[in-house]
């Protein structure tokens, strides 16, 4: 028996109808357009005025007017069933009121035509209706023009899942940069690949390269003669022991490349890891397939079902960390390149990774990233010797903290005001400076460094903080940072502010099928890359790295590093070097979740029903850091938000807990420099508490198990006395963990706290005082009365409560129960005569 498709009327129509006669019945054949039934329907119109009257509309008498109309049917076919029938009320478009069976219902399209039958769908039709509205999902990975209906999708989803399960595979979705390979156009790495003698030639032996030939970039609007393309060359170093993982995975998973680069780009890559196309055959996605510019869906693969899905990609963010993804740890190989297609995506706060293994590149990175690490370090010290100064609460801190916290929505929407008007910002950032100076300084202090870069500061309360920094490029930092020449400055709120025009276009909802957004994407990602080839950053880091070892050597505290059999190894010269295993902890995961699916399998074979990955997944993941709580010091750009932080996400999905200040309840302190406060007074406090390096987490994360700490433990040496850590926990003790943390109030000194209301607030304070024991003695002095007078000032009280808008309904309502009270005590007077 053929299918039949549901009619639906247009929600456009003027609900409620009528339906009067019925022209057609069960097994007629109709053609497009076809008239199907007759409707009334009403509106009321203005009572038509003589020429004396005014013409004011708000004044005229609203009449009932009945209308008819028609419905005609959109497309031909065999009436199958009729769904409605004269005298019905028909209140929406929610109901079918025809079932035709159609010659073809065109669920397959490709270019404006039917793949079926051949007609054209993509006509425009007078009465809303669109063929090619009917096939709206592009499942095929090499084009868009291919388009299946959702009834079509569902079938052939059910197919690839059946297919799956006789072979005991699941689906697996690859990104390729900073996830399988690193790439970079720096002309350096070509350099050094041609010179034996270069300290980085053996670690380049197995890089490979190819050119693309890519148009210039031409602007909307710009009418000149095309300007030639440009010939780029890509050097791409492939994860250490990819070609084993693909192998593996290949029998465990179907594979499919995921990427947000160009489609020539994804081709070219796909030929290196892939050359014989038996890993991932034509299972490409790019951006120009994608359907979005800036996020990946599995929706655009997988539309229906996503249960056999598998994500890995080294950014969560562009997936909505979306549960069917492993985040991995981001592939580092080229020192300082990052991702060459970042341009593409949504711009990081901070690319966090383990630190290198080797001391001395380590350090280069830690330059690197100054304004995020070192630079953090001296101002937490300062912060650090006012707080054990005076641990004490300062009021007039609380008193500032208060008014930030009530402003905290006004400022965001002031920075979004401010966006262009850079003057104006710096007066207004002066103004803050200016303010916050008068303040006390237990509040960690915000302060602009040589380079303009935004420092890493102690995130702990979690504010949203405006940072004044220099504005330069915007595509040269990740993170969301703004720099700029020494003279023009601006304030800006690092989590909120985007700081590309793709960004600040996807912000004012201008869309992924945007034109201009697409160009100037594309320009921007161009420029990024010949910035790259004219700068060659590796060449400058090589000289660095030269000059931080002799330093080091003259010193003598990096010239050997020591080997896991204690043998003192002199540290090379060379700046790229592979010590990553991601690939080797990752595969052992993938088999784990395989694994457990098809064991689910097994066990609901009788039910038929088939088991979600991302439940499996979910579950594993949440036991690695079951029951701990972390606190962060010193890890995250100041003005981050605690939860908005990839870290953070990434590590509560293996089921952590994090807190922003410390409290007792906290079991790992994540840091790497041990003498910030924190660190500091966690240690104090709980000898107990795990103080490790942030690469602990990672490890954890890349295995997903818990690992000891051994390794990654940070020596704390400088600890607060017993006076100090005592007056902190009296003023700052919290009592769980989390949002549902509280004050722990047991302890206070009451009478302390009330010198120090009186002296901050003055008299009010002590008039405050005065209206509590007016209240108290007036109620002691009425409970030798009469019962009634009691209940009566106990209504008046709750009354009072009640009332907080109407001032005039509350004065009545005083007024009144004074009145019983007086007429209360008259008749009381009366008995007692």
């Amino acid at each position: 028996m053929q299918d039949s498709t549901s009619v639906y009327l247009p929600t456009k129509l003027p609900y409620p109808l009528t339906v009067g006669r019925v022209i057609v019945h069960e097994g007629d054949v109709i053609t497009k357009h076809s008239q199907v039934f007759t409707y009334k329907y009403a509106d009321y119109e203005p009572v038509a005025l003589s020429k004396e009257e005014e013409s004011d509309e708000s004044n005229r008498k609203m009449v009932k007017v009945e209308y008819v109309g028609n419905y005609e049917c959109p497309f031909g076919g065999r009436i199958q069933r009729i769904g409605v029938s004269p005298g019905d009320v028909i209140k929406d478009s929610s109901s079918a009121v025809l079932e035709i069976v159609e010659p073809c219902s065109h669920p397959i399209q490709y270019g404006g035509l039917c793949a079926i039958c051949g007609k054209a769908v993509d006509e425009e039709d007078y009465t809303g209706f669109n063929d090619k509205d009917r096939a709206p999902i592009a499942m095929a990975h090499g084009t868009t023009n291919l388009k299946v209906s959702s009834k079509e999708a569902a079938n052939i989803e059910k197919g690839s899942t059946d297919r799956l399960l006789g072979e005991q595979k699941l689906s697996l979705v690859v990104d390729l940069d900073q996830t399988v390979i690193h790439a970079t156009v720096d002309p350096t790495v070509g350099e050094w690949m041609s010179d034996p003698t270069n300290p980085n030639y053996e670690a380049l032996k197995d890089v490979r390269s190819f050119s693309l030939e890519e148009p210039a970039i031409v602007l909307p609007g710009y009418n000149g003669p095309p300007p030639p393309p440009n010939i780029r060359w890509y050097f791409v170093k492939l994860r250490p022991k990819l070609h084993e993982f693909l192998e593996k995975a290949s029998k465990l998973y179907e594979m499919h490349i995921y990427t947000m680069a160009t489609r020539s780009y994804a081709k070219e890559i796909g030929k290196i890891i892939d050359p014989d196309g038996v890993y991932f055959g034509d299972r490409i996605l790019s951006r120009d397939e994608s359907g979005s510019l800036t996020q990946k869906s599995l929706k655009r693969l997988f539309p229906v079902d996503t249960s056999m899905v598998v994500v890995i990609d080294d950014r969560g963010d562009v997936w909505n960390w979306s549960p069917n993804l492993i985040k991995v740890v981001p592939y580092d190989f080229f020192v300082g390149i990052g991702d060459i297609n970042s341009s593409f995506l949504p711009r990081q706060q901070a690319l966090l990774g383990p630190s290198k293994r080797r001391k001395s590149v380590n350090i280069l990175e830690e330059e690197l990233h100054k304004s995020e690490t070192d630079e953090n370090d001296a101002d937490e010290e300062e912060v650090d010797e006012e707080n054990t100064e005076n641990i004490r609460p300062n009021r007039k801190v609380l008193a500032a903290e208060a008014r930030d916290e009530a402003n905290e929505s006004a400022i965001m929407d002031e920075d979004e005001d401010e966006d262009e008007e850079g003057g104006d910002e710096e007066e207004d950032g002066d103004d803050e400076k200016s303010d916050d100076s008068k303040e006390d300084t237990t509040i960690s202090r915000i302060s602009e460094t040589t380079n303009g870069d935004i420092k890493v500061e102690d995130e702990s309360t979690q504010k949203v903080q405006r940072v004044k920094v220099a504005e330069q490029n915007d595509g040269k930092r990740d993170g969301g940072d703004h720099n700029s020449t020494s003279n023009r400055r601006v304030n800006v709120t690092v989590t909120d502010r985007a700081s590309s025009p793709v960004e600040r276009m996807v912000e004012l909802s201008e869309g992924d099928d945007n034109s201009e957004l697409l160009a100037i994407q594309a320009n921007e990602r161009s420029t990024a890359l010949e910035q790259q080839q004219h700068e060659r950053p590796l060449a400058k880091l090589q000289q660095n790295l030269e000059k931080i070892l002799e330093d080091e050597e003259t010193k003598g505290s990096i010239s050997s590093d020591t080997t896991s059999s204690g043998i003192e190894v002199k540290e090379t010269h060379n700046l790229l070097c592979d010590d990553d295993n991601e690939l080797e902890m990752l595969g052992q995961a993938l088999v784990r979740i395989h694994n457990e699916f098809y064991f689910e399998v097994d066990r609901e074979k009788g039910t038929k029903k088939t088991p979600d990955v991302k439940d499996i997944m979910m579950s594993m993941k949440s036991m690695v850091f079951k029951g701990f709580v972390f606190l962060l010091s010193g890890i995250l750009p100041l003005g981050t938000p605690l939860d908005s932080a990839d870290i953070v996400i990434w590590s509560k999905s293996f089921g952590a807990t994090f807190v922003s200040e410390y409290n007792t309840s906290v079991t790992h302190v994540i840091c790497k420099n041990p003498g910030t406060f924190k660190v500091r007074l966690a240690k104090s406090v709980d000898p107990n508490v795990k103080i490790v390096n942030p690469d602990w987490l990672f490890s954890c994360m890349s295995l997903w198990e818990k690992v000891s700490e051994d390794a990654y433990q940070v020596k704390v040496n400088s600890l607060m006395s017993k006076e100090q850590v005592d007056n902190f926990l009296k003023y700052h003790n919290h009592v769980g963990n989390g949002d549902s943390s509280t004050f722990d109030t047991s302890n206070l000194d009451w009478k302390e706290i009330d010198d120090e209301m009186r002296e901050f607030m003055g008299d009010e304070y002590d008039e405050l005082d005065s209206d509590d024991e007016r209240e108290k003695q007036q109620k002691k002095g009425e409970e030798g009365g009469v019962k009634r007078s009691s209940e009566a000032i106990e209504d008046h009280e709750s009354k009072k409560q009640k009332v907080t808008e109407d001032d005039d309904q509350y004065e009545q309502e005083i007024l009144d129960d004074l009145a019983d009270l007086e007429e209360d005590e008259g008749e009381n007077k009366g008995i007692s005569s």
